[in-house]
């Protein structure tokens, strides 16, 4: 029998763990596939003849352009107070009452005092036109006829104003008062407006100030309220300019424009907020696309169908309606791409998709 050395075994055990090895890698070993970035997909469009008005939103609040305060010409105790808020009354109806126990007293004795000093007066007159009295007892008993008769006639006027009567017809706004409080003359009762001329004080930035004082007239106003979705829809009325300030705020650096609502119907009421839309230049048939064509930076891409790549385009100072954009003449015939812009970049090839 052979003996096998130590040395001999122990090499033997190494090459067959290295055999082993070998043929592991080989059987598991795999084929090295070099990686290939996807070509970005994106959607394209042609630009489309519209139309694009040049115009500003500015945020305000509807205001009743005449808010009349209803003040008592007397004090006293309220005894009657039939309105309250959003009733509308015609002119000269009875608002309020007044206490008028103490006027009325007044008046009985004004009255007594006016009728008194009238027979004496008559009397007198009489007499001195017969010239049995003299010119200075004339003189003394007219007078006191005048002053007593000036005295009935307030007294007389305080008893009418007991009842605290509408100027004019209108929307009660604010009714705060009651039966059993006090009216007094330095405290409206109520105030009223008419519901029909509202407008709206726009607070508009210094830059437009020549816009709105020189052309004014060419200027188209849209009032909106915003509806709530699944509710109702926008309220919207077309508007006239009234009046445009003469001066910007020096703090504010705005200038105030007046404008009334056209149309307010039920949908517009004081205190709401609205937006108004000032058109002031139109654009007919141009070539437009949609402003979601354009990056947040104003940046947007055309397509070029020779070797699939999209080239950028700044695209600053285009003219916007906030809905859609005017594209200069040089691109009208180009493919714009309207969908995917914010994932590719200057000159990559792209897969149109439709």
């Amino acid at each position: 029998m052979f003996k096998i050395s130590k040395k001999t075994a122990i090499l033997s055990i190494l090459a067959v763990a290295v055999f082993v090895i070998c043929t592991v890698l080989v059987l598991t070993r795999k084929k090295t596939v070099p990686y290939e970035v996807p070509v970005p997909a994106v959607t394209i469009a042609k630009p489309v003849k519209g139309k694009v008005s040049e115009a500003i939103t500015i945020s305000g609040y509807v205001e009743a352009k005449d808010m009349i305060p209803v003040v008592p010409f007397v004090s006293g105790t309220i005894t009657s107070y039939p309105y309250k808020a959003g009733d509308y009354v015609e002119k000269d109806t009875i608002l309020a009452k007044i206490d008028d126990a103490p006027y009325r007293q007044q008046f009985l004795q004004a009255q007594a005092a006016y009728y008194g000093y009238e027979s004496t007066f008559t009397r007198i007159e009489n007499l001195y036109k017969s010239g049995a009295t003299t010119q200075q007892n004339y003189d003394s008993a007219k007078a006191q006829y005048d002053a007593s008769k000036a005295q009935y006639d307030l007294a007389k006027l305080q008893m009418e104003y007991t009842e605290v009567k509408a100027p004019v017809s209108g929307t009660i706004l604010i009714a705060d008062s009651a039966e059993g409080s006090l009216g007094a003359t330095t405290q409206p009762l109520m105030v009223l407006a008419d519901m029909t001329n509202l407008v709206v004080r726009l607070k508009v930035p210094e830059k437009y100030f020549d816009l709105f004082a020189t052309r004014k007239d060419d200027i188209s106003l849209t009032v909106t309220r915003p509806g709530i979705k699944g509710m109702y829809d926008d309220a919207v009325s077309p508007a006239t300019i009234e009046n445009v300030a003469p001066y910007i705020s020096a703090e504010s650096k705005n200038f105030q424009v007046v404008c009334r609502i056209q149309e307010p119907g039920e949908r517009f009421r004081p205190g709401m907020f609205i937006k108004v839309t000032a058109n002031y230049a139109e654009h007919d048939d141009v070539f437009v696309m949609p402003v979601t064509t354009r990056k947040l930076d104003g940046s947007c891409y055309i397509y070029n169908e020779n070797d699939n790549t999209v080239s950028f385009l700044e695209m600053k100072d285009v003219i916007t309606d906030g809905k859609n954009f005017i594209v200069p003449d040089e691109y009208k015939n180009s493919f714009f791409v309207t969908d995917g812009q914010n994932s590719v970049f200057d000159g990559q090839k792209v897969k149109v998709i439709e």
